[in-house]
């Protein structure tokens, strides 16, 4: 599914917004974590006994909203001296205290459900498995290029057990007209993206595919809703920030839903 001003004002969408602690729910940001809920709730997963798996979760609401349906998360970020910019941007926790939300979850539930360890999304550890649901929000496009960024999706699929799900967002370029793949930053500088078109989220897809997951995706692009039409621009103010300017391309969200066998 691709970002829409239309999504915003679902109801699914909006009962997610306060939890969250968002003031308001126009910016792709909110956008990827109700839509990463949605498709949790969806497969089963907020209830007491599951457990999940979030990669590269910065200092995202998720987290504690997870703990506080009584499911047992596991938090993962990369370690401060692989963050680079991340670091010094409020996006990357170093430590648990990062990801507690008091008002979301109380600190004796969420030292009860909550773990959490420095992962390199590029060498996820064997013992990571077992989990009802893996999930990260934008971040496989910033491990330095697409072919790290797709081999975190397949690898994160092999932490969860039969009949679990798999939960990711990623930047989507879906400018008109044959443009070469955009990359940013460096790896070096932590400050590295790839801004994937419609034939690299279709590649990925058959990916999955051919390996034996179910993956639902809709990559139409919603032109109706004012906040489809408008392209934020730098400095990026944010409201709405549904949809950017970067260079010379539009940007957006797209989420991927994937499924494994029972």
């Amino acid at each position: 599914m691709v970002a829409s001003g239309a999504h915003t004002e679902h109801p699914d969408y909006q009962k997610w917004v306060p939890r969250l602690e968002q003031p308001h729910g126009r910016h792709r940001k909110v956008w990827e974590w109700c839509f990463i809920l949605n498709a949790l709730e969806r497969h089963g997963v907020l209830a007491p006994g599951k457990r999940a798996l979030g990669f590269g979760v910065g200092t995202e609401a998720v987290v504690p909203l997870l703990a506080s349906y009584g499911v047992s998360v596991t938090a993962t970020d990369q370690s401060v001296e692989q963050a680079g910019a991340w670091a010094t941007v409020g996006q990357h926790a170093a430590a648990i205290d990062a990801l507690r939300r008091p008002n979301i979850c109380p600190d004796e539930q969420f030292d009860q459900r909550v773990s959490f360890r420095s992962v390199d999304m590029r060498e996820i550890p064997i013992d990571l498995n077992g989990f009802d649901a893996t999930w990260s929000s934008c971040c496989f496009e910033h491990l330095g290029s697409k072919k790290a960024g797709f081999d975190f999706v397949m690898n994160s699929l092999r932490t969860l057990k039969p009949g679990a799900v798999a939960v990711h967002t990623t930047e989507y370029d879906y400018t008109s007209g044959r443009r070469p793949l955009l990359e940013t930053g460096s790896v070096e500088a932590g400050d590295y993206c790839c801004f994937f078109r419609r034939q690299e989220i279709e590649e990925l897809v058959n990916r999955i595919r051919s390996e034996g997951y179910r993956v639902d995706i809709d990559l139409s692009v919603g032109r109706r809703h004012a906040f489809d039409r408008h392209l934020d621009r730098p400095p990026y103010v944010g409201d709405p920030h549904i949809r950017l300017a970067v260079h010379d391309r539009a940007v957006t969200s797209v989420g991927l839903v994937i499924q494994t066998n029972p």
